[in-house]
């Protein structure tokens, strides 16, 4: 027998060992912080049914874009099924109809508590797609009215596709290393009566798009909030902290929250979603009180710095793409028109590290969402074929150095390799 086949068999015989030792680990460690995440809990413990528990949980639930995260597009709501791209792979997910059989129809309150805040279920681990790390700032109150409202809606005995994800992360058994590697539960859960923090940081989970990545998808402390690319969609969420806000009052950041609009721009592609499934239906309290929360969040250590440096003359090929393409709408100077196109200096098209907005908007354009503080926004037209490659980098990079002070130098194979993005 060769010396590989030799090493193969040892492999094989030694990677369930393996397994078993990382899921005993973790189980020990999980103990010594006081829970027992792998355990499933089967209590029988009642919740209420009353008309303002539900409509409570209902409200809860938009702020934590339950519907829209599991449901497929032409779907039955909340029957799973929606795709979640990775670097590893596509997550779908879980049906959460009262079915008893393909939903979660026979969860107690407490199974459910459970699942929402630990991430394991009647199945195992469940990948850090679904944010349990932040659901496990919400009070038992709240998880009893989402879970009191989801058992008013239709039953649906819908099945998701299987999770198609690249060995060993298609093993729910390999998610036992990754959460020793990368996870460690909060000792303490944020007090409610914060109302800005508890919502943007337990039901809202903004860290799961405003986040610097760490190794293998993880969310390290250092990059809270210091902005990225969203894993799988091909677009950058910005930071959040008093730097990149600072622009906004409390008032036009919570309105904006609510209306997807505002004096310094508009929501656009997931933002956009965001807005429209879950944040247009916050109270004027809650929004208020989420703009004054992420007012006052100190950079991160992983945050990018912001551009200081470049510039660029009004003699430029990408200048003069301006000129004829993009000036009449947003101005000469970048200043735009209130209440109908954005300005661009000060933008995150302009100001971000990342390129990636910027040349989305310039090819495919965009449409804000539709609000009742905003019923007839003004949308982005496409230019992909209006301009080519070479002229929409040299236009982004006009923008980014004028009105972002970024060094950009984009070519037309960076956009080329931006094409065919599809968005689910």
């Amino acid at each position: 027998m060769s010396l590989r086949r030799i090493l193969f068999a040892l492999a094989c015989l030694l990677l369930p060992c393996v397994l078993a030792a990382l899921a005993l680990a973790a189980m020990l460690f999980a103990r010594q912080g006081g829970i027992e995440p792998f355990r499933i809990p089967h209590g029988d413990r009642a919740v209420a049914t009353d008309a303002t528990t539900i409509a409570r949980g209902e409200y809860l639930a938009r702020i934590g874009n339950c519907r829209a995260c599991h449901t497929a597009r032409g779907g039955a709501p909340f029957a799973g099924g929606r795709t979640f791209s990775t670097g590893i792979g596509t997550v779908y997910s879980t049906n959460i109809t009262p079915d008893p059989a393909r939903g979660i129809g026979d969860w107690s309150a407490d199974e459910f508590a459970h699942v929402m805040r630990h991430g394991v279920s009647r199945r195992g681990a469940l990948y850090p797609v679904f944010p349990y790390a932040h659901f496990a700032n919400v009070a038992d109150a709240d998880l009893d009215a989402i879970l009191a409202y989801l058992r008013t809606q239709p039953a649906s005995a819908s099945t998701p596709p299987p999770n198609r994800l690249e060995p060993p992360a298609d093993s729910r058994r390999a998610l036992v290393g990754w959460r020793m590697l990368h996870y460690r539960p909060e000792a303490t859960r944020i007090d409610p009566n914060d109302r800005g923090r508890y919502l943007v940081d337990g039901l809202g989970h903004c860290a799961m798009c405003h986040s610097a990545r760490g190794e293998r998808g993880s969310l390290p402390p250092e990059g809270h909030f210091a902005g990225g690319r969203i894993p799988g969609i091909g677009w950058y969420a910005p930071p959040l902290d008093r730097v990149q806000l600072e622009r906004y009052s409390e008032q036009q950041l919570a309105d904006y929250l609510r209306t997807g609009t505002s004096a310094h721009g508009s929501a656009y592609g997931p933002m956009a979603e965001v807005v429209y499934a879950s944040l247009r239906a916050l109270t004027p309290g809650d929004a208020l009180a989420i703009a004054r929360h992420l007012k006052q969040v100190e950079p991160a250590p992983l945050r990018a710095t912001v551009g200081s440096e470049a510039n660029d003359d009004a003699g430029s090929p990408g200048a003069q793409v301006y000129a004829h393409a993009c000036a009449d709408c947003h101005g000469k100077d970048g200043e735009g028109k209130p209440g109908a196109y954005p300005p661009l200096q000060g933008s995150v098209a302009a100001t971000a590290p990342d390129a990636t907005n910027a040349v989305r908007l310039v090819l495919y354009g965009g449409m804000p969402v539709t609000t009742a503080g905003a019923p007839r926004p003004h949308s982005m037209p496409p230019f992909v074929q209006r301009l080519d490659a070479s002229e929409i980098a040299a236009v982004v990079n006009h923008l980014r150095r004028r009105w972002g002070a970024r060094d950009s130098r984009l070519t037309a194979q960076d956009v080329e390799s931006m094409q065919g993005i599809v968005v689910d």
